[in-house]
């Protein structure tokens, strides 16, 4: 129990330290709305309601992203390009073909739900969101289902309206 326990806060800490560096961090487009608020060395949030947006997007984007079944892959893959840009959707093409013969083959599903999320940093055009994802997987080649627990930090920018991906990074 000490353990479980001691790798626990451990784990806190790690994500604290992770979460102070991402706040201190130049932003990735460098605009200067964001420069001024990275240059602050506290989180910056426009207003509430983009708050809410970015978190809403982010979450649901991570547990598309996330989530598969061999018996789905084609219509997985599509809901979640759906909510991303270039060039993260390149990536995430190159992950999925790599995963889809092992996923076929092994009758592999992988469920993701997000256990909690926080806004690092969200302007009217460009956010980042630290979220945690569990990840249950079944397989045929697994004895019981597997569950990893991930931080992901989801870049988002605002493209016609609407929050997409542009950065996913797993801590």
């Amino acid at each position: 129990m000490r353990r479980v326990v001691g790798a626990l806060a451990a784990l806190v800490l790690l994500a604290a330290a992770v979460l102070g560096w991402l706040v201190a961090r130049e932003p990735a487009d460098g605009s200067a709305e964001d420069l001024s608020a990275a240059d602050s060395g506290a989180a910056f949030v426009a207003s509430a309601e983009v708050g809410d947006e970015v978190v809403a997007a982010a979450e649901e984007a991570a547990a598309r992203v996330y989530t598969y079944s061999w018996r789905t892959l084609s219509d997985d893959r599509a809901a979640a390009r759906q909510l991303l840009v270039a060039p993260v959707v390149d990536r995430y093409d190159r992950t999925m073909a790599g995963l889809a013969p092992g996923a076929r083959r092994d009758h592999r599903v992988v469920t993701a739900t997000v256990a909690g999320s926080g806004v690092v940093h969200a302007a009217t055009t460009y956010a980042r969101v630290l979220v945690f994802v569990n990840q249950r997987t079944t397989a045929d080649d697994l004895d019981e289902p597997r569950t990893d627990l991930d931080r992901v930090l989801v870049t988002l920018t605002r493209v016609d309206g609407l929050w997409r991906v542009s950065e996913l990074d797993a801590l």
